[in-house]
């Protein structure tokens, strides 16, 4: 079939488009796919890194009230009504699919009103303000969380699908992970990150903990994030601590202070509890590996969102959730004595978590899209 993808502004928009076209490829190996969105956007670069074309089109988001402003985003968005429509009738697509930010809103809008048939994936657990748009639009709608709040025209729309993950998340053996990372396969093992650009505030926390948690056994695989390393390694180096990967002999044994990795699946492959702000892709992830987790969401989060994400995995006892204005070194102990070290809670906490996790993800949204598109 022929397929037009969109959806920008963050990975967790553009990852799960990314595992949708792939498991779209692996059922039917002579689509045709073509990627849609802003070409300043992270879209552009990751599309096209994945294999596929990108075509851009102007596209805006609101964040100012301004007048002028205001003007400037709706004749951004005017034109890339007109550039979407003009692509649709071009390229002709069998079915249309978004996956969320401002980047999608033209593409999907236009594809609807011309009829052509079209899906949307929601990753969060409360929906964002342009999928609010599309969904009166749209012909189906996949959910990561259950949305209790819709008006029925759009609940009758929905399916609970899951959010994709990467094929490399569900493969990664644990104990290879923990050779890969230099870390003992018989010692508990923490991972904690706040996201690509870090997190001051979970840094600083954990940090307080480090010589506690070393001291009594636990591994740990600290990610900072990139702009944050140099001031958390300042840290490090305070408390006695070497930091580096596993051929640094200089590094503290089962500690390790990353500003990123890129192999993101091995981290969550050897870890026993993962602590993390409660972006949805990143949960999927955790959720289909079976995890426990203490959460601590992002407070300025659109919609609030991270909270309502961490809330379904609360509620189903497979994390704690620690509100970031209540955040400390105390806090998060808290709540590490009860997830690293009551062995019977983190087990039953990872069994809830995978209970959750939905491993068919992008299997159940291609069948959807299938279905729409009358395939």
């Amino acid at each position: 079939m022929n397929v037009m993808l969109s959806g920008g502004g963050t990975g967790g928009h553009i990852y799960p488009a990314l595992a949708v076209a792939e498991a779209l490829l692996q059922r039917y190996p002579d689509s045709k796919i073509i990627y849609v969105g802003n070409a300043d956007g992270m879209e552009h670069q990751l599309a096209e890194e994945a294999g596929y074309k990108f075509i851009p089109i102007s596209v805006a988001g609101f964040k100012s009230h301004g007048l002028l402003q205001t003007l400037k985003v709706f004749y951004k968005n005017w034109r890339g009504l007109a550039q979407a429509k003009a692509l649709l009738r071009d390229f002709r697509p069998d079915l249309v699919i978004g996956t969320g930010g401002y980047a999608c809103g033209p593409l999907l809008l236009e594809a609807a009103r011309l009829h052509i048939p079209t899906l949307l994936h929601e990753q969060n657990a409360v929906m964002g303000k342009t999928n609010k748009i599309l969904s009166k639009r749209v012909g189906k709608i996949c959910l990561t969380f259950p949305i209790t709040d819709l008006p029925v025209n759009v609940a009758n729309k929905t399916i609970l699908t899951g959010l994709p993950v990467r094929q490399a998340i569900l493969q990664t053996d644990p104990g290879a992970a923990r050779r890969q990372l230099g870390l003992a396969p018989d010692k508990p093992v923490l991972v904690m990150t706040g996201g690509s650009q870090g997190a001051r505030h979970l840094n600083q926390a954990l940090a307080g903990l480090w010589p506690e948690l070393l001291a009594a056994g636990v591994q740990i695989v600290h990610i900072t994030g990139e702009k944050l390393f140099d001031e958390t390694a300042e840290l490090a180096k305070k408390a006695g601590l070497s930091t580096g990967p596993a051929d640094n002999p200089r590094a503290s044994a089962g500690f390790l202070l990353l500003p990123y990795l890129h192999h993101m699946e091995y981290a969550l492959a050897a870890a026993d509890v993962v602590v993390s702000r409660a972006g949805a892709s990143f949960l999927a992830e955790v959720m289909a590996l079976g995890r426990a987790a203490v959460l601590v969401p992002y407070p300025y989060a659109a919609g609030n969102h991270q909270v309502y994400n961490a809330r379904s995995l609360v509620d189903a006892g497979a994390a704690l959730l620690i509100e970031d204005q209540a955040l400390s070194a105390e806090s998060l102990k808290d709540a590490l004595l009860k997830t690293l070290f009551d062995t019977k809670l983190r087990k039953k906490m990872a069994a809830n978590s995978a209970a959750l996790g939905r491993r068919d993800a992008a299997d159940n949204i291609v069948k959807a899209a299938a279905a729409v598109a009358g395939f």
